[in-house]
């Protein structure tokens, strides 16, 4: 049992270098453009190959349950991420994701079971100051985490923390800042940007520390088909330079990951790409979770044709 939490300093967790990665023709690639009733467009991508390599997160029956509560949230949850894999955490209402994603990021505990963070046991006490600046998380609300006065500021805050030199924080700030398309707000208060800027500006401030993984819990949740749009596509943008979760619940933006997997009731039921998850479904939902507009229209029409 044990209680902790690394997301120092302030709101802003952590990366210490990219690791490298290659791409691998492997991957499911299928020029259909799918869309789902936001206006989202998303291309399947080819897989990320990274060789053999020491998993970056690694659970091993995973077991949480919050105080007085009748039923576990999370139930003998096992898996392991690579380093470099995109991967998006889906379910309904209660299905544990946003619980593990907390867990993840050090901010919910005690637990059962064993969780490693880039080879290092949450449990072991010395964990917190080594993952200081290695893991970041993104918000739900970007307002949540917002601490500087103008955009450039809060971009600057988690570097600045880490004891970096001036020099090296505002080459990083100005790169971010032109990566994220901020450059025209790099002195506007942050609370005056529109929702899709802010988490954008969120983003940034994470990456301003370079972790090696980033999660990313709902962050289009509250946000217009445009800006869910523009944030997923710099999501996009990081793949295979970072480890990414994205917990999302929208199932068409699982679509840009390698893997996706699907909780209920605090149980890890699927495991798999998420096309192959979402090409199998013979429903309108999986597990609670709706199926991507793109597959429901493929497999009406699929049914409609004749048979030989």
């Amino acid at each position: 049992m044990f209680s902790l939490s690394f997301i120092l300093p302030s709101f802003h967790l952590s990366i210490s270098s990219f690791p490298s990665s290659r791409l691998s023709v492997t991957g499911w690639l299928f020029p259909l453009i799918f869309l789902d009733p936001g206006l989202h467009f998303y291309y399947f991508m080819p897989t990320m190959d990274h060789g053999p390599q020491p998993p970056a997160l690694l659970a091993q029956e995973l077991t949480f349950a919050y105080p007085e509560s009748l039923r576990p949230a999370l139930e003998e949850v096992s898996f392991a991420l690579p380093a470099g894999q995109f991967t998006a955490m889906l379910g309904g209402n209660g299905s544990g994701k946003s619980t593990l994603a907390r867990i993840l990021a050090g901010l919910q505990g005690p637990y059962q079971g064993r969780l490693e963070v880039l080879g290092r046991d949450l449990a072991d006490p010395a964990s917190p100051a080594a993952l200081r600046g290695r893991v970041g998380l993104a918000f739900q609300s970007p307002d949540t985490q917002m601490v500087a006065t103008t955009a450039e500021r809060e971009i600057a805050f988690g570097p600045e923390n880490l004891g970096l030199p001036p020099p090296d924080i505002r080459a990083r700030v100005d790169e971010l800042l032109a990566r994220f398309g901020l450059k025209p707000y790099a002195r506007r208060s942050p609370h005056l940007l529109s929702g899709g800027e802010k988490q954008r500006l969120a983003l940034a401030s994470v990456l301003a520390m370079r972790p090696e993984i980033l999660i990313l819990d709902e962050v289009t949740s509250l946000l217009d088909p445009l800006g869910r749009r523009e944030v997923m596509e710099m999501i996009s943008g990081l793949r295979g330079s970072v480890t990414l979760i994205l917990i999302t619940q929208f199932s068409a933006e699982a679509l840009a990951a390698d893997r996706a997997l699907l909780f209920d009731r605090g149980r890890l039921v699927e495991d798999e790409a998420p096309e192959a998850l979402f090409r199998r479904a013979r429903g309108r939902e999986i597990h609670g979770v709706e199926v991507p507009l793109a597959f429901r229209l493929l497999r009406a029409a699929q049914g409609s044709l004749p048979q030989e």
